[in-house]
């Protein structure tokens, strides 16, 4: 078989009709599934056969389409057959679609391929139409639903997702990703601030493998959560919905609680609630400081509590044991009131009262100056918790004649059909009588009336209504019509948002009936200072009309109130009171006190609440003040009295608070009146008297008084102290019968000025005694020793012949003479720099080459010494600009110094640098015997040595470094010495930078005036 005949024989056993016509459009071949498509048979058109029969045939069998068929195939033969040409065809009755294409050949001529594609185009419409269906349905979805295939693009999405979201049409159009729309939002400014460019960041960079869940607000308030769950070809599905009322219902609800906690801690009474598992749930400071007991926290149990007072004697001096067993069988779940009086003095009364949870609460008031209100019962305020996570809908679609298309497995499950349970085909009136049936309605009469209205709703408008489960679940039911005239029902559990409502009106009863309870007026205000709530006490105390005080009425209105009645008294400081009361910033908190028309005394409080709002208090202190108008009468008396002494007298109570005190006690110790005013404390006093400087270094009063007792009246019963201003003070303690003390401060400066002046004349002849006799035993020393040698050695000469034995005599004669002329040039030196004599003039000076000079002559010295000579002087110092000979005579001095205390085998350093303030500093380092800290002063005052025995190892007037000091100081600049004993000594000489000058400087000519 050759390969035109194979050809030939897969064109015959196609399915789809070819046709093959020549140049002179005359058939060369047509296969069998063409001539079945005509319906004759294929021997009637041998090869051969002109076009116009053929297309007149399939005209007429209805293969060209309905329409006159002569006019058909006429317009088949009309065609262009040099041209590709394809199109789609319907039979005549249309049935049939097929898909029509016209190929011209190399040679001329034409081919014909029919392929009938009417199956694939059912297809297509039903996909079509199921598409359409689909989106019907995501377009009525009160949830946003947005699907994103693997790449993270965006393959589908309904209105309600674009509306959580706030994207436009544009910036979802074009199957964009994830990132680009959310940077889009970004870019539209939907996410402002920090918060939210991180919550992008967490959108874009989160793991979609896994379910997710997240939540954010919006710029306009509404609170929308997104629910992204993975699919299978590794897209994900983004579920939104609007948790705007729910959001606002939580916020509610901490708000109260915020409002109940501020309440609590306001309260003067002590309030703990118990659990009904017998632990502690809640409590204030008041509780913890009114018992005095052990430490409380949330989770005690009520054993433990009791257990620990009762170990602490809070119970009575009875056994530990006994007591416990007697309170542990008290019964909690009726109302109990007892009375006790402490140890301690203070008398409580407590009261227990059973929850309604199956707890207790514990009201504790201290009942010693003021009988207070019992069963403050509050209970703090949980946060709500509701996993919404993964909030979803039931859905259920139905069609124009009321019948389900669709239903979700939610669906089923919320409204209350058993597992399985086919919606499709039936009514939506069947499927809702079928809920009725099964009791999901809940009891009658109830449940005959929801069926009603359910039954009767016109399914052509949006409705929204609420039922309870008979398992007591709430759903929110909402029914919204579709453009094709169905409707869509959305089941929505929304039991925590009810529940969440029916917890806050149960706290707001709760906190009204604590409220009515209490014996002080309390008005609670919201942050638009309108009354939140407030007890009967309030409008009395407060002296307002019987019943004014109403929830929503403006503090503003209620202050005019009470200025209308008169009750800030006459005009014009009844405005002028009026508007300071307006004026008040209740953002903080605020106190006064003020009498009423009847002689009541009120401390009015303002505390600011975490709201925004605040919280007014009266309380009725009239007993209090008028005890305090007494004691300030006496201690006004007292005041003149201790104002007409002349010594300065503070009065101290037994913990060393300020009782009286005169005017001239504080000014004697450097302080303002005010500063030692009644009810300050000592340590106050003392510290403020620290920080200005009355007790000399800050730091080192600090020190000293780390070392003694906190309570500084127990110190010397009498002693003196100088002021910084010279005044000497001499103070004494004397107790008081009360365990307090009185201070007494007399000035005693005059007869210490006496006495400072004798001690200082006595100080100085000693110290001249002292100098005289250094110099005496030093010059002593110093003298007799080189003359001793020149008498000896001059004796020696006398009696001696030997010329060489002459040599070595008056070498030693000449040493010693040039000992005493150095000792006598130090002397002298000494009485110049402290005497008027003029310094040498003022020349630039090379380091460096100062530094060779002084090594050149000290560096044989040192070898003779058995010790290691260096230098290190680099060129291109700054010049010192001084006295040369003064600056040689100091480093001569102190290389000198460092040869003489340097042990065999150790090491002298002479070096030049630059310091860090473009100054001169020489340093000379020896590894010598070293000193002390404390005797570095001691070693640069004049003929003194260390070692100062007439046996002293190392000889010298001691004038060396007080010469050298003397020197330094004369040229302006500055020297140190660093030593420990046994590890050498370094002498630091500082020329500072404005005696010195750069090297760039002293190059540079210099102009003359």
């Amino acid at each position: 078989m050759n390969a035109e005949e194979a050809a030939l024989r897969a064109i015959e056993a196609l399915h789809h009709a070819i046709l093959v016509m020549d140049a002179d459009n005359r058939l060369v071949l047509a296969n069998a599934a063409l001539w079945k498509e005509a319906g004759v048979d294929s021997g009637r058109f041998p090869p051969g056969t002109p076009l116009r029969d053929i297309a007149r045939l399939l005209a007429y069998r209805g293969l060209l389409g309905p329409g006159d068929p002569a006019a058909l195939a006429d317009q088949i033969l009309a065609m262009d057959r040099s041209q590709f040409h394809l199109r789609h065809q319907r039979s005549a009755d249309g049935a049939r679609l097929s898909q029509i294409s016209s190929q011209p050949l190399p040679g001329g001529g034409f081919v014909v391929c029919s392929v009938d594609i009417t199956t694939l185009h059912r297809a297509e419409t039903t996909a079509r139409n199921r598409a359409a269906l689909l989106e019907r349905i995501l377009n009525t979805q009160r949830g946003g639903i947005a699907l994103f295939d693997a790449a993270k693009r965006l393959v589908l999405h309904n209105p309600a997702y674009r509306r959580h979201s706030n994207a436009t049409a544009e910036m979802l159009d074009g199957r964009p990703t994830l990132t680009e729309i959310m940077q889009a939002l970004s870019e539209a400014g939907e996410f402002p601030s920090s918060r939210d460019q991180d919550y992008v960041r967490k959108v874009i960079s989160g793991e979609r493998s896994h379910l997710r869940f997240g939540e954010r607000e919006k710029m306009d308030g509404t609170v929308v959560r997104f629910h992204s769950t993975p699919q299978p070809d590794g897209g994900f599905l983004i579920e939104s919905d609007d948790v705007t009322d729910l959001r606002r219902a939580e916020d509610e609800a901490r708000r109260r609680a915020a409002i109940l906690d501020g309440v609590l801690e306001a309260l003067p009474h002590g309030v703990c609630v118990w659990s009904a598992d017998r632990r502690v749930a809640l409590f204030n400071d008041a509780y913890v400081r009114l018992m005095e007991g052990a430490p409380l926290q949330v989770g005690d149990t009520l054993e433990d509590v009791i257990r620990r007072r009762a170990a602490a004697g809070e119970y009575g001096t009875g056994e530990a044991d006994a007591m416990y067993r007697l309170e542990m069988a008290r019964d909690l779940s009726r109302p109990q009131e007892r009375r006790r009086l402490r140890a301690n003095g203070t008398a409580l009364d407590v009261r227990t009262a059973p929850l309604p949870d199956g707890g207790h609460i514990s009201v504790v008031t201290e009942i010693t100056a003021l009988w207070r209100a019992e069963d403050e019962a509050r209970r703090r305020a949980e946060l709500l918790e509701t996993a919404l996570g993964a909030i979803r809908h039931g859905i259920v679609i139905c069609d124009p004649d009321h019948r389900v298309l669709a239903a979700n497995q939610l669906a089923r499950s919320l409204v209350g059909h058993e597992p399985g349970t086919d919606l499709v085909g039936h009514t939506a009136e069947e499927v809702i009588e079928q809920l009725h049936r099964a009791g999901n309605f809940g009891p009658e009469p109830a449940a005959s009336e929801l069926l009603r209205m359910a039954l009767a709703l016109d399914r052509t408008k949006p409705h929204v209504y609420q039922r309870t489960t008979p398992d007591g679940r709430v759903l929110e039911v909402a029914s919204d019509p579709t453009p094709d005239g169905g409707f869509v029902i959305t089941h929505s559990d929304i039991t925590a948002l009810a529940k969440a409502e029916d917890e806050a009106s149960r706290r707001a009863k709760v906190l009204e009936t604590a409220m009515a309870s209490m014996r002080h007026g309390l008005i609670i205000y919201g942050p638009d200072r309108r009354v939140i709530a407030a007890n009967e006490l309030s409008a009395e105390l407060g002296g307002h009309a019987p019943g004014s005080i109403r929830p929503g009425r403006l503090l503003d209105d209620l202050l005019g109130d009470l200025h209308a009645a008169g009750a800030y008294g006459p005009e014009p400081g009844a405005s002028k009171r009026l508007k300071a009361g307006l004026a008040i910033d209740r953002s903080k908190p605020y106190r006064a006190v003020r009498e009423t028309a009847g002689g009541r005394v009120l401390e009015i409080s303002s505390d600011p609440t975490p709201d925004g709002g605040f919280i007014v208090t009266h309380f009725d202190i009239t007993a209090r003040a008028r005890a305090e108008q007494a004691a300030q009468e006496r201690a006004r008396i007292l005041q003149v009295m201790l104002d007409n002494t002349r010594h300065g007298i503070c009065l101290f109570d037994a913990n060393g608070y300020v009782v009286a005190a005169n005017a001239l006690a504080a000014r004697i110790c450097g302080l303002r009146p005010e500063q030692m005013a009644p009810g300050r404390h000592i340590l106050e006093i003392r510290d403020e008297q620290a920080a200005a400087g009355e007790f000399g270094d800050p730091e080192a009063f600090a020190r000293f008084v780390a070392g003694r007792p906190g309570d500084p009246w127990r110190g010397p019963h009498r002693y003196t102290r100088r002021r910084p201003n010279g005044m000497v003070l001499e103070i004494t303690t004397d107790p008081t019968p009360d365990g307090g003390f009185v201070r007494t401060y007399n000035d005693v400066t005059e007869d210490r000025i006496v006495r400072d002046e004798l001690e200082r004349a006595r100080a100085a002849a000693e110290a001249a005694s002292e100098a005289k006799s250094r110099f005496l035993a030093t010059m002593s020393h110093e003298l007799r020793t080189p003359l001793a040698s020149v008498i000896g050695y001059a004796e020696a000469l006398l009696g001696e012949t030997a010329p060489e034995t002459i040599a070595e005599y008056a070498g030693a004669v000449r040493e010693s003479g040039r000992q005493l002329l150095a000792l006598i040039d130090d002397i002298l030196e000494v009485a110049r720099v402290g005497g008027t004599e003029a310094p040498g003039p003022v020349v630039p000076i090379d380091p460096a080459a100062l530094v060779g000079s002084l090594a050149a002559t000290a560096a044989p010295e040192a070898e003779v010494a058995g010790l290691r000579f260096e230098t290190d002087a680099p060129p291109g110092l700054p010049r010192a600009l001084c006295d040369e000979r003064r600056l040689r005579r100091v480093l001569r001095a102190l290389i000198a110094n460092a040869v003489k205390f340097t042990p065999a085998g150790g090491s002298i350093r002479v070096a030049a640098a630059e310091d860090d303030d473009q100054g001169l500093v020489f340093r000379i380092t020896d590894t010598g015997i070293g000193m002390a800290a404390k005797d570095i002063p001691r070693a640069f005052e004049p003929f003194t040595q260390l070692e100062s025995s007439l046996a002293r190892r190392y000889a010298g007037s001691g004038l060396g470094l007080h010469l050298a000091k003397l020197l330094t100081e004369a040229m302006g600049a500055n020297l140190t010495l660093d030593s420990r004993p046994g590890e050498g000594t370094t002498a630091t000489l500082r020329l500072p930078r404005g005696i010195t000058i750069s090297q760039s400087a002293s190059a540079a000519p210099q102009e003359t005036p």
